[in-house]
């Protein structure tokens, strides 16, 4: 069924899935979030009721975001679960953002499908090339007489991610920006917290930036997630790795090395099933191992923040187990999330055919999380060991 703006169509399934496609220049950022609002407000109730890059799901999974780490094409997923969602919420509305001082018109249409299990229900195309706002309200799943629909709305909203949150209810963490504060429909009179720890911004750590220090909100870090992805966007037919190297084994895998204050050390990665422990030494775990890419959701590292004043270092690096590729040509991204922290986004922007990439180093500092962007190559794991002088033990190893 191809939607209209203001078309809708009923659910059948607890479990629905939308899909943003479209086409950005790397100039471009692109970014979708997603409110869930209380029946009696059609406000959040709180941070935890806005989800983005910085906070990419519900602690129950009732609405998961999966952001693109490619730009052409721009693919993006989000999940909701309606049977999860809690009763006092009756919609769940997704928007768009661009960063300045770009607007819409500056990419190309955004084409939506909508999906139920693995069968596309409804599509939906947002025409942007007269479209000159900075954020857009793209749909929303409501519910109606005890009913789940879907909604295609397209409409345009003057400002960018802050303001459009606002509007929403969320309360921002005031910075030091000088950008005067942007017109908004008048919203209707709500209580809001009186002190929010959401965090909008993101920092990217590249050769001009290769540096940030992060420092602890209460007693410790908590749970920080290490993410690599890659493009995926290759055909069925063949694969985006297999047009690389024409092999059917490559696969890129995510690791860390890790001292401890005592001093010793510990190895994480999918060679040699050393998949770590969270909860105890090295309080580093490895998600699972995506052995073909296909995963839209790559590879997840958790670190034990609670426990970061026993480690000294940690070296987040990713390889290659299998045949060669050009890095730069894979679009890799790592990127790290800590709660109530900004996002830190590195990407693997140069490349040559050795197998193995350090791509940041966590320092502890005086209590702090010091963010080295790296991006170093080596041959192997080995290599990249002897130069960041952890004194590991190598005998070869397997996933099998």
């Amino acid at each position: 069924m191809q939607l209209v703006a203001g078309g809708n169509i009923a659910l059948v399934s607890e479990t629905v899935e939308i899909l943003i496609k479209t086409s950005v220049s790397t100039q471009i950022e692109l970014d979708l979030t997603a409110y869930l609002l209380a029946q009696s407000t059609q406000k959040v109730r709180g941070d935890q009721d806005m989800i983005f890059y910085g906070q990419a799901q519900t602690p129950n999974q009732s609405v998961v975001l999966v952001q693109s780490t490619s730009n052409d094409p721009y693919l993006t997923q989000l999940k909701i679960n309606t049977a999860l969602l809690d009763p006092e919420i009756q919609k769940v509305t997704l928007c768009a953002t661009i960063n300045e001082p770009n607007n819409f018109s500056r990419i190309s249409p955004i084409h939506m499908e909508l999906l139920s299990g693995s069968q596309i229900i409804a599509n939906a195309v947002v025409e942007t090339q007269a479209k000159t706002e900075k954020a857009l309200i793209l749909a929303e799943v409501y519910k109606h007489n005890d009913k789940w629909k879907f909604r295609f709305i397209n409409q345009g909203f003057n400002g960018g991610l802050k303001p459009l949150a606002e509007n929403f209810g969320v309360v921002i963490e005031e910075t030091q920006s000088n950008i005067p504060p942007t017109p908004t429909p008048t919203p209707t009179p709500t209580p809001t917290p009186t002190k929010s720890s959401l965090n909008l911004s993101k920092i990217k750590l590249d050769k001009n930036n290769s540096r940030i220090n992060l420092t602890k909100k209460g007693t410790g870090f908590g749970k920080i997630l290490v993410n690599l992805n890659w493009n995926k966007s290759a055909p069925k037919s063949e694969s985006f790795f297999q047009k690389l190297t024409r092999s059917n084994s490559i696969d890129l895998d995510l690791g860390a090395m890790v001292q401890l204050k005592d001093g010793s050390i510990d190895l994480v990665q999918p060679l040699g099933n050393r998949f770590g422990h969270f909860e105890q030494v090295p309080y580093i775990k490895l998600d699972a191992d995506d052995r073909t890419g296909a995963s839209i959701n790559g590879e997840n590292l958790y670190i034990n923040g609670n426990q970061w004043d026993r480690i000294e270092r940690i070296v987040i690096y990713a390889y290659i187990y299998e045949g060669a590729a050009q890095w730069a040509a894979t679009d890799g991204v790592v990127t790290i999330r800590l709660p109530d922290q900004p996002e830190i986004e590195v990407r693997l922007t140069e490349g040559n055919q050795l197998t193995t990439c350090a791509i940041v180093e966590l320092k502890n500092i005086n209590g702090e999380i010091q963010a080295n962007r790296e991006v170093r190559y080596f041959k192997d794991q080995q290599f990249l060991d002897k130069f960041y002088r952890f004194g590991f033990r190598w005998t070869q190893g397997s996933k099998d």
